[in-house]
């Protein structure tokens, strides 16, 4: 058996065994997808406004860190599957408590709960297929992750139209989904995934490193937050009906996997951060026209999967360039360290917006979208005028990421335990610590900014 051949055939008996994970990440993404537009519907014909349902939203981010917090003690007391059957079932409750109690702080501490298990049950999903892949299958098997993300989303978004946001049925179907994921995870014959690596990169050694990639990500989780939790509030809030707001939303979702790989392509073999400088002053314009651009014509679908197709590409691309300056033995705590900068972009972006869009108007939530966007842009303009960027032969690989809630869990939960100690850790050794280690290639200008 030649070498390509053999490597296929790897690829396809790793996948195969991870079908168990797959289908219940599946199940999981269509279920949440479907809920996370049934609430912004049914809190618009409730009369909750935009600025209480981005409260809604930003809680259930919160809820991600402690989720991080409690799930690793109870890992160690009764094991992965238990806890994900757990998990999957109280988050499955919760839907059906927010079809009963349809209030703006009922909703706001279920939401919340459910951001606690969707947490846990992300780290544990992702724990378990790092733990199953190899060198030469990771790449597979996280294009393949990345695609069940989006597409059940996707999926689940367009459920919408299967019945009424006003009745308790969708809401049933969405708990039904998500209880379903329980089923091949706990029938499942892979071996528990492992326990998450303790090692620690502090976000201020982090931002000496690279500041561009820290800021980078901050802004574009902000950015890519609102498109998948607020992109349903602007719909209502536009007058549209539920089959178009399904419509406008999942084109985005699909958008998302349309231009992951060719331009991380890009990004790898030019520099990458003129790549990403690019793409963002794109995604900024095609926010402006979506600001301008009435709601109801259907340009609006276009650019706003246009708008998706060039956005979320970006976390990966801030990851790569984040990997080009950190050491080989740091990528993994730097990768944590990303997500929890990553977390705070997220969780402020729905109160924000919310809240602008109440007072403002609709068209506020692009005109928000392209003033962060336009912001991110001119700050990357500004750092490759004052540092040198990587050579092409040095960059590293580009991964087909998005700002995923079971990293951020996991990365977040870490540093609430310890924020200050996290921030001080080798607040003295860094300067020299660099120039030590890598001499050759972690020299940079004086001004120690990246």
């Amino acid at each position: 058996m030649n070498a390509p051949t053999a490597a296929r055939t790897s690829t396809i008996s790793s996948l195969l065994g991870v079908w168990a994970l797959f289908l219940a990440f599946a199940f999981l993404q269509v279920g949440n997808g479907l809920q996370r537009i049934l609430l912004p519907i049914r809190g618009e014909s409730e009369g909750i406004g935009a600025g209480a349902l981005g409260v809604v939203m930003a809680v259930h981010f919160a809820g991600y860190l402690f989720g991080a917090k409690l799930i690793p003690v109870a890992l160690s007391s009764v094991g992965h599957i238990r806890v994900f059957a757990a998990l999957a079932s109280v988050s499955s409750t919760a839907v059906l408590v927010n079809a009963v109690l349809v209030t703006t702080p009922s909703w706001s501490a279920v939401y919340f709960i459910s951001g606690v298990c969707n947490a846990g049950v992300f780290v544990i999903l992702e724990s378990w297929l790092n733990d199953r892949a190899t060198n030469e299958t990771r790449g597979s098997i996280l294009g393949a992750y990345m695609m069940i993300m989006m597409g059940g989303t996707a999926v689940g978004q367009m459920l919408l139209n299967v019945g009424s946001a006003d009745g308790f049925e969708l809401f049933v179907l969405s708990s039904v989904l998500i209880s379903l994921a329980v089923v091949p995870v706990t029938l499942s014959a892979s071996t528990a995934a492992p326990v998450p690596s303790d090692d620690k990169m502090p976000l201020r050694e982090l931002y000496r490193t690279i500041p561009s990639a820290v800021v980078g990500i901050v802004l574009c989780s902000y950015v890519q937050s609102a498109a998948t939790s607020m992109a349903a509030v602007f719909g209502t809030q536009s007058g549209m009906g539920a089959g178009r707001i399904t419509l406008f939303t999942s084109a985005a979702v699909v958008g998302a996997v349309l231009l992951q790989m060719p331009l991380g392509t890009l990004s790898d073999r030019y520099p990458r951060r003129a790549i990403i400088l690019i793409v963002t002053s794109i995604s900024c314009g095609l926010a402006v026209v979506g600001a301008i651009t009435p709601a109801t014509s259907i340009v609006l679908i276009i650019v706003n999967m246009a708008f998706g197709a060039f956005v979320f590409p970006l976390y990966g691309q801030f990851v790569a360039l984040a990997n080009d300056w950190v050491p080989p033995e740091k990528r993994v705590a730097a990768a944590s360290t990303l997500v929890l900068a990553s977390s705070f972009g997220a969780m402020a972006a729905p109160m924000s917006i919310g809240i602008t869009v109440e007072a403002f108007g609709p068209s506020a939530y692009f005109w928000s979208l392209a003033s962060c966007l336009g912001v991110l842009a001119l700050y990357l303009a500004y750092r490759t005028r004052v540092r040198q960027a990587v050579p092409i032969e040095r960059q590293s690989t580009f991964q087909p990421v998005l700002a995923r809630s079971g990293e951020i869990a996991h990365s977040v939960g870490k540093w609430v335990l310890h924020p200050l100690a996290e921030w001080h850790h080798h607040r003295d050794e860094h300067d020299c610590e660099v120039d030590e280690r890598h001499p050759s290639h972690w020299t940079w200008p004086t001004d120690g900014s990246g």
